[in-house]
């Protein structure tokens, strides 16, 4: 059987992983596992899969330890179950043994939880088990602009429950916020999405950092961007996503 990481017709960044594992282990990895990252907005009563996420490559051991190595940080080898665990594995949950070469392009909070989606890949990994389908918003001609504030803080972020009472996003977007302890960086960036014209826009919950998203039209996005922009201190980075059916998936 051809090694994953040499099959043609699997995506580059996909090959990329299993030939990390291939270059680290000396051997070929049994499967590669993919997660996308989650947008969880209104508290996660509404979640949006985005084109990045976590992508794992490896095989199953039966000595219940679970190695993991990341192609970014090859140094920083996290072994569960240990109380002594990298930043980058800080939120990966120890239930099976395998060893894993890891890949996520999604700095943890940025928005897109990061930790969910290396924990969703794992998982999948180790129960060889594929997840359902994600539920697509219909939202023709809009985007939904993630902003990475680029602020991470250590004290955790308290959430205040909130019930949606109406089907339109923005209006629930900003309504959320509103019901928020927002920090004000995050207050800034909703302000400014908010007067260059998006529908609605909120905080999000994504310890250590200090996201923001926004629902904007297509065409205003560069605008709204250039707003939040102009409106903080350290400059943004941002994700553009438009919902797609994008799904988690094992490859052998």
């Amino acid at each position: 059987m051809t090694d994953i990481a040499d099959r043609p017709e699997i995506a580059p960044e996909l090959r990329l992983v299993p030939h990390a594992f291939r270059r680290t282990f000396g051997r070929p990895a049994q499967g590669v596992w993919y997660s996308p990252g989650m947008l969880n907005l209104l508290g996660g009563a509404v979640k949006v899969p985005a084109r990045w996420g976590a992508i794992v490559a490896g095989d199953r051991r039966d000595d219940g330890v679970l190695e993991l190595v990341s192609v970014n940080r090859p140094a920083e080898r996290a072994v569960l179950p240990s109380e002594d665990v990298p930043a980058w594995a800080s939120g990966v949950r120890a239930r099976g043994g395998a060893t894993l070469m890891c890949s996520v392009d999604l700095p943890r909070g940025s928005g897109l939880s990061a930790s969910e989606a290396l924990n969703a890949a794992i998982e999948l990994a180790l129960d060889e088990a594929d997840q359902p389908e994600t539920e697509v918003l219909d939202l023709p001609g809009q985007r939904l602009l993630v902003i990475d504030t680029r602020v991470r803080r250590d004290e955790p972020q308290q959430e205040r429950p909130y019930t949606p009472g109406t089907q339109d996003l923005g209006a629930e977007l900003t309504a959320y916020h509103r019901a928020q302890s927002p920090d004000p960086e995050q207050d800034a960036v909703v302000q400014a999405a908010l007067q260059a014209g998006a529908r609605g826009a909120s905080m999000l919950i994504d310890p250590p950092g200090r996201p923001a998203v926004a629902l904007v039209d297509a065409d205003l996005v560069p605008a709204v961007r250039k707003a939040i922009t102009k409106a903080v201190e350290i400059p943004p980075r941002y994700l553009t996503i438009t919902p797609g059916p994008f799904k988690a998936a094992a490859l052998r």
